[in-house]
């Protein structure tokens, strides 16, 4: 079990022992891309801060400004926390509304308005999540003109790199509260077996069974684990959406 997920390696990491059965040969994810995200700002996202660090991983958190601070959300100290170490923190809108119900002038502040409180946090912010994953014309259109580089989906990963389109983001399958280590392993082995790419993983709550859409700690700390082993060992990039689509940095725009 150990020589196939760990190649030649004499390191050892935390590793479930429930793995799908071992083959002849280590897999090597040169041509495979990871990126770890988080939507919402939720308080309970602050605990993988360790974790990240400890394996040398950073991730996207994309946050709905108008709820920092508030029960259940992080605070401003610890999104900057999040954010000195690496982590990415990218906009969500300023109150979590699905864009299919603003138009117009209420669109643009949904989206710009939430840019420009995380600018003020001190935060430099190009990347955006749509809330559910909806996105139309218009959506896409004002996201641009608000100085995002990027935006992502919630569907329909994994992605390429170079991406179709850096403004609808293909993202692997929700990872709800029964999706088990084996799953989220799986969804990368598969990825470059079929010739590589970028899985975008979406993450909300994490805790143990407190929502439909949460991963527990242990799960999510041994998926770190292997991440952060298979990185330095057997060719896998774990980056955040920014460090992949790059680009200049947009000056913030009024709503």
């Amino acid at each position: 079990m150990a020589l196939f997920l760990l190649g030649c390696s004499v390191n050892t990491v935390p590793i479930p022992t429930t793995l799908p059965s071992p083959t002849k040969q280590s897999i090597y994810y040169s041509n495979t891309t990871v990126t770890l995200t988080f939507d919402d700002g939720d308080a309970d996202n602050y605990i993988v801060r360790d974790v990240l660090k400890e394996n040398d991983l950073r991730a996207t958190f994309y946050v709905v400004s108008g709820f920092t601070g508030t029960e259940g959300f992080m605070t401003e100290e610890q999104l900057r926390g999040l954010y000195e170490d690496g982590n990415e923190i990218g906009g969500h809108t300023l109150s979590h509304t699905k864009l299919s119900e603003v138009r117009g002038a209420d669109l643009r502040k949904e989206i710009c308005q939430d840019r420009l409180n995380l600018m003020a946090y001190g935060f430099e912010v190009t990347s955006f999540a749509y809330p559910f994953g909806f996105h139309d014309e218009e959506s896409r259109q004002v996201v641009k003109d608000c100085g995002y580089n990027n935006a992502r989906t919630v569907a329909d990963g994994p992605e390429g790199i170079p991406p179709g389109n850096p403004f609808t983001l293909k993202a692997m399958p929700y990872i709800v509260q029964d999706t088990k280590f084996q799953k989220m392993f799986r969804y990368v082995m598969e990825v470059e077996q079929n010739g590589g790419g970028w899985a975008i993983f979406v993450f909300h709550h994490v805790c143990d069974g407190c929502d439909q859409y949460a991963v527990d700690y242990d799960t999510f700390s041994n998926f770190a684990n292997w991440l952060g082993h298979q990185q330095q060992v057997n060719g896998l990039k774990v980056k955040t959406i920014d460090e992949v689509i790059g680009g200049e940095i947009q000056p913030g725009v009024g709503p």
